[in-house]
Parts: C-alpha cells; structure tokens; sequence
C-alpha cells in the first residue's frame, strides 16, 4: 500500500534540490543504482555512504538526484539525495537545525516511563486542568479549516494530540512533513494511509506551488534559525492554492501580558512575606533540572511579525494561547481561583483574539493566499 498514496500524490512532489518533478524508479533502475550504491558511486548529496539498498525509490527525469523511499516515508531531504560521488557537496543544514532534528529523533518522540513523549512531558503542563485548556486551544487552529484534497502539516510531529488529528476530518490527503524520521513513524501509525510522510525542511519544502489547499505549522517556525524565520513562513505561502489559509502558531519572545503577571505575583510575595509572622517556616520544593538535550528555539517579536509576515502577506494576528507554561503551573488549579482564573482567560481569549495574541505568549497567524 506504501506506493499507493505516493503514486496519487507524486504530481505535487518536487525535488528540494533543482524544483524538478519526480517518478518512481523502475526495477531495472533500482538494481542498476544499488549497485552504484555497493561501489560506493553514488553517495548521499553529503557525502556519506547509503547504509541500504532501495527498494522503492523517486528520482528527478534525468535521475541526477534520487531519493530513498522506507517504511513509507519519502526521504526528500536535500542533503540525503543519492548523487553521482563527484556531485556531492557539503553538508547545507545548518547547525542550529541539526539541534532541533538530534533533539526529536533521540529524545523528543521517544515516550517516558508515564507513557507520554518527552516532548510533552517538558513542554506542556500536564495537570488534567492544564490539558483541558490545551485542548481547548488547539480547537481554534481546526476551526480555521475548512477542508480540501492537501492538508500540508509541516515539522507535524508524532500528531501528539487527538484534537491534531481531527484536522485531517474534511481533507483526503494529510502531507507530513519533518525533520525527525522518528516522528513521522509516529505520525504514520496514527494515520496510516490516509496520509503522506515527508522527510523534509520547512525552508526548503519538496512541494509544487499552489500545491495544498490549506497548511498547519504549529510550534514550528521559533525552533528555524531566526535569520530563515521569513523564509519558512514564506515557503508556506509559496506551496499554498491561491484561496488557501496558512495557520501558523509561534511564540513571542517576550509577552507584555506576562511580564505583568508575573511581576505583580513578585510583588504581591513581597507584601505576604513582609506580613508573615516572624519565625514561620517557609515550605521550599526542590527539584533537579533533568539531563535533556539541547533544543535551538529563537522567537522573535511583533515587529518582525509586521513586518514580515503581515506586511508581505497580509497575515491576520490571532491567538492560540495567552498563556506561557508557567503561567499555568501557578495560576491555574482545580480549585476556586485557579478555575476562575482559568475561565476569564478563555473569555478574554474568546471575546478579543487580536489583543491576547498581541499581548499574549502565543500567537496565531492566519493568512489567506491570494491570487495575486
């Protein structure tokens, strides 16, 4: 079944490398290049040897540039083409990339002892309250949805969540695309031939323009090296139908909104510590930072947003959450306050988008492509 849903969807498939179209090599073509494989003249695009045969396989109308196809998962990396060894070149990922793809395919996917991945565990507050209002969250991303052939899910993850894949519900295609080989075997567990995995880069998408109806990238384009932000979110846009929506969900690099609370919860410590009859111990926790590797994470700022992103592409500023991590771990609790302060942040959320995804920790970008 893996050539299936390749096949269907091979007319949008392009190489990262020259933007060529690609087709399925023939048997006689994948023997004649495992051989070149075995002398060790064909390498990767890198220079470092294949540790397999093909046994499927896309390549570009010349063949100059072949790509690997396992477990169906379509290896669409530039620096992973299968060249002639005296084409091959060094390695173009940056380093800071090369963070983010060591981070996911070691530790992030990888579940922990309570049966979640790594990445939730360390970056989601995992209280029942807390993922209650994720979910919460995540509903505003599929309600700017409204369905097609391509769903383009870009750096898509395992698909960690059940509220993800109802995105998928009013498409008949769902387009993975990541760095981590790890993830999209997740990924493809969960959606199975309903969608097509794509070893690839945001910056560099394997993608015909106009190719999708509609692209998620959530928590994504913060983890691209900040001098290639505009150019991944461009990207996007480039691979979007006209009269298509992009729905990108970032992070500010600062929040006014909690720089403010926090400040004041500060404030307010003083005051009850000031107050707090002499000698009355003070329970302190400890905790010990766990030995995690290094995540490349950079966001920027509204005025890069404006600039960049609103002022090139008419995005409109949305949110996803107000909220950082912490601000969850202190402030939300199954109790009085904590479910009220819980509610008047929904409502604020709710009844002014703009203003929290402005003032907020994290925003949404929505942009509707036009055909200009």
């Amino acid at each position: 079944m893996e050539s299936a849903t390749i096949a269907q969807c091979l007319g949008i498939l392009r190489c990262p490398i020259t933007g060529n179209p690609l087709s399925i090599l023939t048997p006689e073509e994948l023997a004649e290049n495992n051989r070149r494989l075995e002398a060790r003249t064909v390498l990767h695009r890198d220079g470092t040897p294949a540790r397999t045969p093909l046994t499927f396989a896309l390549g570009t109308p010349q063949r100059s540039e072949i790509y690997r196809v396992e477990d169906s998962i379509v290896w669409l990396l530039a620096d992973l083409a299968l060249v002639a060894a005296n084409a091959i070149q060094t390695a173009s990922i940056a380093a800071e990339k090369k963070v983010v793809q060591s981070f996911y395919d070691e530790y992030g996917w990888v579940k922990s002892e309570s049966g979640l991945f790594n990445d939730t565990v360390q970056f989601t507050d995992t209280r029942a309250c807390a993922q209650a209002y994720q979910r919460y969250c995540n509903t505003r991303i599929g309600r700017e949805l409204s369905g097609g052939k391509y769903l383009l899910d870009v750096a898509s993850g395992s698909i960690p969540h059940t509220e993800y894949l109802e995105f998928s519900r009013h498409y008949d295609v769902r387009i993975c695309v990541d760095f981590s080989i790890r993830a999209l075997r997740e990924a493809r567990a969960k959606l199975g031939d309903a969608g097509l995995y794509l070893l690839g880069d945001i910056t560099r998408l394997p993608l015909a323009s106009g190719a999708v109806d509609a692209v998620i990238s959530l928590h994504t384009v913060y983890h691209v090296p900040q001098t290639e932000q505009t150019a991944a979110v461009d990207e996007l846009v480039r691979v979007t139908k006209p009269g298509g929506r992009v729905v990108i969900v970032y992070v500010w690099a600062s929040s006014v909104a909690m720089n403010f609370s926090f400040a004041l919860r500060r404030k307010l410590g003083r005051i009850k510590h000031a107050l707090r009859p002499k000698g009355d111990a003070v329970a302190c926790g400890t905790s010990s930072a766990s030995a995690t590797p290094p995540l490349y994470f950079s966001p920027q700022n509204h005025n890069w947003f404006a600039r960049e992103i609103a002022g090139k592409h008419g995005a409109k500023l949305r949110v996803w959450s107000a909220v950082s991590m912490l601000f969850q771990i202190h402030f939300f609790s199954d109790h009085g306050f904590g479910r009220l302060t819980l509610a008047l942040v929904k409502k604020f959320e709710d009844y002014f988008p703009r203003l929290a995804g402005r003032y907020g920790q994290y925003p949404m970008f929505v942009i509707d492509k036009t055909s200009s």
